[in-house]
């Protein structure tokens, strides 16, 4: 067997705006898939079926689909980089892995015992990553250097408005037909982009053939791009920020239910008081990020951009310690929205700038993607250890604080960026 590398890439003639044009609706339907089952759909289905053992449960599930999610993602980015076909690489991996995405989520939704519901999650991460990993890719791919400000500003407005179409459609329909409309927007979202604005065929990009090699080389050469000092900060920061945000937010169900009280929420509703915790940051969220990719290029300055947003995540995580009411949760569900906006505005330019070899963009890419895709599915984890073993929910927020942090200082120590 003959292993290949690009050694050019394909031109596409779609223009930057028809480009961002389609991609911020794939961009929002796969946050909302991600985010409708994680902050409602998941932990609600979890609980009915085992109440008792609902925080054990969750971390165990979560677990499972991380090992998936973090295999899928630079898989996905490096399948994709090897395709050849008349549409493109990244596209007939983006519309096979939305169809089946969706095809599993509705099993997922109908699944009633804890073994199935696992498995079930397992397999839909693996493919939701997979997705994302060529989803991903598209940035490198089309979007010039100087213009990745704007369009990482653009796709990063996918994230909240996902979060605020997810949890809301998951927190005011039933199981299944939440984890089916998810499905759908992602199967129809992905056609839009495909066809609308569409990629250019692959089957003529002349590729260097290589002798093969044994596997332990191989996987060295998987993840080569680590040997980048830059790349490696990049990667850390955006894992130990994606850490503290998840984490917190990924529990704010729970959080709701048992450290602010249900009599202590407006109207006694759960899911209601996180999906309008989430519309609240959300607004909040879009606000910023508009104006944020844009001032980051004008200024030069995207890693300091970053690292502002990354403390400033951190300092608001401190908020519902000091307020353990509804109204506390409104200021931290504002403050938090404003720094994520901002970092997400600019996270995705700052990627794309650390990536060292042009020729495996989408394996890179995916692999950086991780750094956001693993944690999100580990705070599972984590939480359900600080909740349970280390100190509660108090535990819960100052570990995000620490981890922002962390991550804001991590980022400032790149050369190769403003």
């Amino acid at each position: 067997m003959i292993d290949v590398e690009v050694s050019t890439r394909p031109v596409h003639s779609a223009g930057l705006g028809r480009l961002l044009t389609f991609l911020l609706p794939a961009t929002t339907a796969m946050y909302a898939v991600y985010n409708g089952i994680q902050q409602i759909l998941l932990p609600a289905q979890v609980e009915a079926i085992d109440p008792e053992s609902k925080v054990g449960n969750l971390a165990l599930i979560t677990t499972l689909a991380a090992i998936a999610s973090m295999l899928a993602l630079p898989i996905g980015g490096a399948v994709s980089d090897r395709t050849r076909s008349p549409f493109g690489r990244r596209t007939p991996w983006i519309v096979a892995m939305s169809v089946l995405s969706a095809i599993l989520l509705v099993g997922m939704g109908l699944s009633a015992g804890i073994v199935v519901l696992t498995f079930a999650c397992v397999i839909v991460w693996f493919t939701t990553n997979f997705y994302q990993g060529a989803f991903s890719a598209i940035l490198p791919d089309r979007v010039p250097v100087a213009r990745r400000g704007l369009a990482s500003s653009v796709l990063g407005l996918g994230a909240p408005l996902g979060i605020l179409f997810g949890v809301n459609v998951a927190s005011r329909v039933d199981q299944v037909w939440g984890y089916a409309i998810l499905g759908l927007c992602l199967v129809v979202s992905s056609f839009v982009l495909v066809v609308g604005a569409r990629e250019a065929s692959s089957v003529d990009m002349a590729v260097v053939a290589r002798p093969p090699r044994r596997a332990s080389v191989a996987l060295r050469a998987f993840f080569e791009a680590f040997g980048s000092k830059d790349f490696g900060l990049a990667f850390l920061s955006r894992a130990c920020l994606s850490l503290a945000y998840f984490t917190v937010n990924g529990y704010l169900f729970y959080s709701m239910q048992d450290y602010i009280g249900v009599e202590n929420i407006p109207g006694g509703n759960v899911a209601v008081a996180v999906s309008t915790l989430a519309t609240i940051s959300v607004v909040t969220w879009t606000i910023v990020a508009i104006f944020a990719g844009w001032l980051a290029d004008k200024l030069d300055r995207r890693k300091l951009f970053v690292g502002i947003s990354s403390v400033g995540l951190g300092a608001s995580m401190f908020v519902p310690i000091i307020s353990p009411t509804w109204h506390g949760m409104v200021a931290f569900a504002i403050l938090s929205g404003a720094f994520i906006g901002t970092y997400y505005a600019v996270d995705l330019a700052v990627m794309s700038l650390v990536l060292p070899d042009k020729d495996n963009e989408g394996r890179d890419f995916g692999i950086l993607a991780v750094a956001t895709g693993l944690p999100q599915i580990l705070s599972s984890v984590v939480a359900g250890v600080l909740i349970t073993w280390l100190g509660g929910y108090i535990a819960l927020f100052v570990f995000g604080a620490v981890c922002a942090s962390i991550a804001g200082l991590i980022i400032m120590r790149i050369r190769s960026i403003r």
